[in-house]
């Protein structure tokens, strides 16, 4: 009997019976992820939730009178896309945004950017995120953003809350207040 005729259209798998009966099997268990990049020499995660995908910037579009943090805009497969540089608010060492350089889209409620990084690290799956460390010295400038670590086999990468650290990049360029409408 081939696979096509066991699970034809309309018919459903059979239960694991290896699985127990009062609680979901191993396969329901859904893990966390993070997305872990390279940048400024630090090892950074951020929740896969809150990623969009890995971009080049192809070119960067300037947005004139743009305050820094914003490079200017990125096409995103036909979609505009604000790229925002984070290595300043992050306490990390300046680097130029390059045509072909990789970016992460991060995306939290309605706000969205590209970010440059210096590369990808990979896909970490973690049963639960580690608390920083207290008083140490290499965290504390990302301490604001930062919200756990990320175990890996050889270092263990800052966790990023990207909902905080995209309101910090648009506040330079954010309205104080609701415009008035006519």
């Amino acid at each position: 009997m081939s696979v096509d005729e066991a699970f034809g259209a309309g018919a459903t798998i059979p239960p694991d019976p290896a699985a127990p009966a009062d609680g979901p099997s191993p396969t329901d268990v859904i893990l966390p992820g993070a997305h872990v990049v390279r940048m400024s020499g630090r090892i950074l995660a951020v929740d896969v939730v809150e990623t969009r995908e890995v971009m080049t910037l192809d070119t960067i579009g300037v947005v004139p009178g743009a305050p820094a943090p914003l490079l200017g805009v990125a096409n995103l497969r036909g979609r505009v896309v604000a790229v925002a540089d984070a290595r300043s608010i992050l306490s990390l060492p300046p680097r130029a945004a390059r045509s072909g350089a990789p970016a992460i889209v991060l995306a939290a409620g309605d706000l969205e950017a590209a970010v440059p990084i210096d590369g990808v690290v990979g896909l970490e799956w973690f049963d639960t995120a580690l608390p920083l460390p207290e008083h140490e010295e290499s965290v504390a400038p990302l301490a604001t953003f930062a919200i756990g670590l990320v175990p890996r086999p050889d270092e263990a990468a800052i966790l990023l809350d990207a909902a905080r650290l995209l309101q910090a990049l648009r506040a330079p360029w954010a309205p104080a207040a609701p415009e008035a409408q006519p």
